[in-house]
């Protein structure tokens, strides 16, 4: 590694401008079309299948998210990422090129798979590429880097719909991804360059039974005709636990869960809040941009501009908290899910209500409360983990928050499903199904709350017995 002193440095700008390429690539590509979706799935007379895309969307950022770290192993940095690139350019052409809502969901499960290679080399190569003394610069370019994709995606998306039609929005990304393909082949390490080594195999079996538990979830929505859809719930839930008791009684040889994960631990119960926010989350990912269209009427761009009011607030309040001192940081680990909960409430009142300000209220309450929460709590459960186990634990967290979103789009899909909430859109009385989607999701919310409460409760200082 040549020395480093700036971001600026000859030998420093190349590996920037790659890892933000590959970071804003994959924020600004799924900002961008979050209101097209949509547009797309209803010209196929598929918005059935809206919660499935999105399900296949997040189980391909898990399976890929997982499985980076061997694929860097066995074939190098480079090629990893050429590969995970060519996986992105395909699926975005199979969704501009779509003609069935099943054609479009294979297109973003190719992304969503291509993502979560991407995301996880580009941070697990910033160590490398960069000494250690610009680290936190880097990191922080690339917050810097998802905010401006946050505030650029939904505009560039919503014109292009608005103007050209929702196939072109589909197409907005390939700018940033064009960059990371040429950056990646000149800058990152080829196989015989590259020192990383994997220390150990992720055991697939648990793997595959997460992945196969959010897909089951999702059928509801991919099949809301057939009878034994209504399963999907259960049985889904019921492979995500067997998934568990399948890691925890390996004998011998690494595990994919902490030992901890989703009991009543400390460090169980921060698992329990990054894996239930997002499924709280979730519901208004896959239906804030249908519900805006259907009941307000507004056009793609603005459409755009109310599902990324939450992603917007989670930043700002992310670096509020980042600035507070550590004490009130981790106290507003207390409060910050019950934002969630009144967010919840706002969104699925205002859809109900057709008051848009609230809807925009609720978005921001929401990313208020992930702002507020996100940093404090993955701190306190790496610092509940046991020694051995925060690599392992660290790695883990990007993929229970995943998990988190593609099990909450199987669920409210399947509650979308049940309630008649597409027919009841277009007849113009969708107050239950709206009220009954959000219902859950503060639901959820208010299960976080008492996760975040108890981990809190394990990081106050006890008082020394008498």
């Amino acid at each position: 590694m040549t020395e480093q002193t700036t971001l600026l440095s000859p030998g420093t700008r190349g590996p920037v401008l790659a890892i933000s390429a590959g970071i804003g690539m994959h924020a600004f590509n799924d900002l961008a079309i979050t209101a097209s979706i949509p547009v797309a799935m209803d010209s196929f007379g598929a918005l059935p299948m809206l919660p499935l895309v999105y399900a296949l969307f997040f189980i391909g950022v898990v399976a890929g998210g997982v499985t980076s770290a061997e694929i860097r192993a066995r074939l190098g940095a480079r090629a990893t990422a050429l590969g995970a690139a060519t996986c992105f350019l395909t699926g975005t052409l199979l969704t501009a090129t779509a003609q069935s809502g099943l054609a479009f969901a294979l297109g973003r499960a190719l992304q969503g798979l291509s993502d979560g290679v991407i995301a996880a080399l580009c941070y697990a190569l910033i160590p490398q590429l960069f000494a250690a003394t610009i680290v936190a610069r880097v990191f922080a370019v690339e917050a810097t880097v998802w905010a401006i994709a946050a505030a650029l995606g939904p505009l560039a998306g919503g014109y292009a719909t608005e103007h050209a039609g929702w196939p072109i929005a589909m197409l907005t990304g390939l700018p940033l991804a064009a960059i990371f393909l040429v950056t990646a082949a000149l800058i990152l390490p080829p196989r015989g360059a590259d020192s990383f080594v994997i220390k150990r195999r992720t055991p697939l079996r648990p793997v595959m039974l997460c992945l196969a538990g959010a897909g089951v979830l999702a059928l509801p929505s991919a099949l809301p005709g057939t009878p034994l859809a209504v399963l999907g719930l259960p049985a889904g839930l019921a492979l995500i636990a067997l998934a568990l008791w399948v890691d925890r009684a390996r004998a011998a040889g690494p595990r994919f869960f902490p030992s901890q994960a989703f009991t009543l631990s400390p460090m169980g119960a921060g698992t329990w809040l990054i894996f239930l926010m997002p499924v709280a989350q979730s519901v208004s990912s896959i239906f804030t941009a249908l519900c805006t269209r259907a009941i307000f009427g507004l056009s793609p761009i603005l459409t755009g501009w109310v599902v990324v009011t939450m992603a917007l607030n989670w930043s700002l309040w992310a670096m509020v908290a980042g600035r507070l001192p550590e004490g009130r940081r981790r106290a507003a680990l207390r409060f910050a899910p019950a934002l969630q909960v009144a967010g919840a409430a706002c969104v699925g009142t205002g859809f109900a209500s057709a008051t848009l300000p609230l809807v925009l209220l609720g978005q921001s309450l929401s990313g208020a409360a992930f702002g507020l929460s996100w940093g404090p709590a993955n701190q306190l459960i790496m610092e509940a983990a046991p020694e051995a186990e925060r690599p392992r634990t660290a790695s883990f967290m990007p993929t229970v928050q995943t998990m988190g979103f593609a099990t909450g789009a199987g669920l409210f899909g399947w509650i979308a499903a049940l309630t008649g909430l597409l027919p009841a859109l277009e007849a113009g009385r969708a107050t239950a199904p709206l009220l009954a989607l959000w219902g859950v999701a503060m639901l959820a919310a208010a299960l976080a709350l008492l996760a975040a409460r108890r981990l809190y409760r394990q990081d106050t200082p006890q008082p020394a017995a008498a």
